[in-house]
């Protein structure tokens, strides 16, 4: 006799009444986000589906606390001051020196060009990801004039190529990103097509979950008086989790718990940034809000990433050139007044590493949080997940584009030989976008961005 298998609810549920209720699990029960995102009718040996997650810090580093010593091409990675909250993560990660962001000043590997538009901090942003360089145009600033990109930036490249199958191709995310462009923006479409990424929580969760056009008031007003999407729908789900085989229950359990949690917070962020009778969202611009909007947008990126919403996005920790204030680790300084101290000025660069090592904080938690989430055969999203996080400077005080300090994390399916530091012989970033897509799936990519700046991919990384 032959048994059924587990049944898939989800053309049974009334979709009128899933409709109805506004919020994550709508979307995730109703879109092909969700069976993207389950185990339903797949095989459980099938392997988890790679991610890109680009993150971007400004004004330069502590080369001396971010660098580990010693002058060999390879070896064991061991961390110093700033990325020593990611300890626990060291086998999954590479640390690179070396790789410099040639194409903000050549067009010809080695060979300068005195023409290119824009200032130290304009450039950088401009190039992270796309490997190319600024047109001209009129955005003022210091070194300006300039204009957008010329080019598209690699976490767009590879979402043209594996994100059709998402429900959003890629997810563009920030931080209190002020100031003109082109420093609000890493991402680009194309030439002179800038991927302008949100930098308000309440905004990125209309957008992903709320699957409305509403406005900030609307959502606040949602959020505040109508109950929970889970609550509303908790007899469907009672039925649907009575349906399914335990390796799907337990997969939606973790989806709705996620879901929950991003509820409560934003509802209790309301309420708590909201004096006034007739609740508003909190302001997401002020200074000492920077932890709670990061927090948010993390949280919501997670999501995104682990329901199947996305494979690929991006996440701006305020613009390049950032004049950002980090109270809260006892660092009442502008971050960029701090890059332009002196190397022998100590106090100035112990708080320089301070708000670093808030940084890596808070890539650990990216990290912590996709390493508890499981695929499909049995690994970890962590394990098929590859994080790059740059920078639009080497150092803050000399504007340099030379060892720009490059970190990947995750597991990127197996690709990239992890737990290493790699020191290289001035090489450019493009051979580093050029492994990243390669890494990703795109065997077919053997240069990327200014086609006289590149060299093919970054060597020795493989696994």
């Amino acid at each position: 006799m032959n048994r059924r298998g587990p049944i898939d609810l989800r053309t049974q549920i009334s979709r009128r009444k899933l409709l109805g209720g506004l919020g994550a699990l709508t979307v995730a029960l109703t879109s092909p986000v969700w069976r993207s995102a389950t185990v339903f009718g797949q095989d459980a040996k099938q392997p988890g589906a790679k991610r890109f997650i680009g993150i971007f810090s400004a004004n330069g580093t502590v080369p001396s606390a971010f660098f580990p010593s010693g002058d060999a091409h390879e070896a064991p990675l061991s961390l110093g001051p700033i990325l020593a909250p990611l300890e626990e993560h060291k086998q999954r990660m590479l640390v690179l020196k070396g790789v410099h962001m040639n194409s903000t000043v050549e067009d010809e590997l080695g060979v300068p060009s005195e023409n290119k538009p824009g200032g130290p901090h304009m450039k950088g942003p401009g190039a992270m990801l796309t490997g190319g360089s600024l047109l001209a145009g009129s955005f003022t600033g210091a070194g300006g004039p300039a204009g957008w990109a010329d080019r598209i930036s690699v976490d767009q490249h590879i979402a043209n190529r594996i994100g059709e199958s998402s429900q959003f191709p890629s997810l563009e995310f920030g931080v209190r990103i002020e100031g003109q462009e082109p420093l609000r923006v890493i991402s680009y479409r194309g030439p002179n097509q800038p991927n302008t990424a949100v930098d308000d929580p309440f905004q990125m969760y209309a957008r992903i979950f709320a699957n409305a056009d509403l406005s900030e008031t609307e959502l606040q007003r949602l959020i505040a008086e109508r109950q929970s999407v889970l609550d509303f729908l908790k007899d469907d789900i009672g039925r649907l989790k009575a349906r399914v085989s335990s390796e799907d229950k337990a997969r939606l359990e973790a989806h709705l718990g996620g879901i929950r949690n991003i509820e409560q917070r934003l509802q209790s962020s309301a309420v708590s940034c909201t004096p006034l009778a007739m609740p508003e969202k909190f302001d997401t611009r002020a200074m000492e809000n920077y932890p709670k909007v990061g927090r948010l947008q993390t949280d919501l990126m997670l999501l995104a990433h682990i329901c199947g919403m996305t494979r690929v996005s991006t996440f701006m920790w305020a613009n390049a050139d950032s004049w950002q204030y980090y109270p809260w680790i006892g660092v009442n300084e502008e971050h960029h007044e701090l890059s332009h101290a002196g190397d022998n000025d100590a106090v100035a660069n112990e708080k320089l590493v301070k708000i670093n090592v808030w940084h890596s904080e808070q890539v650990k938690y990216i990290l912590d949080q996709l390493a508890l989430a499981k695929e499909v055969d049995g690994s970890s999203v962590l394990d098929n997940t590859l994080l790059l996080w740059g920078n639009e400077l080497g150092v803050g005080n000399t504007h340099t584009y030379k060892d720009i300090p490059w970190v990947l994390a995750g597991g990127a399916g197996g690709y990239f030989k992890m737990g290493r530091y790699m020191k290289y012989a001035d090489l450019p970033h493009n051979n580093l976008l050029v492994s990243v897509c390669n890494a990703m799936g795109l065997d077919d990519v053997t240069t990327f961005g200014i086609p006289g700046v590149c060299t093919g991919p970054l060597p020795g990384l493989l696994a």
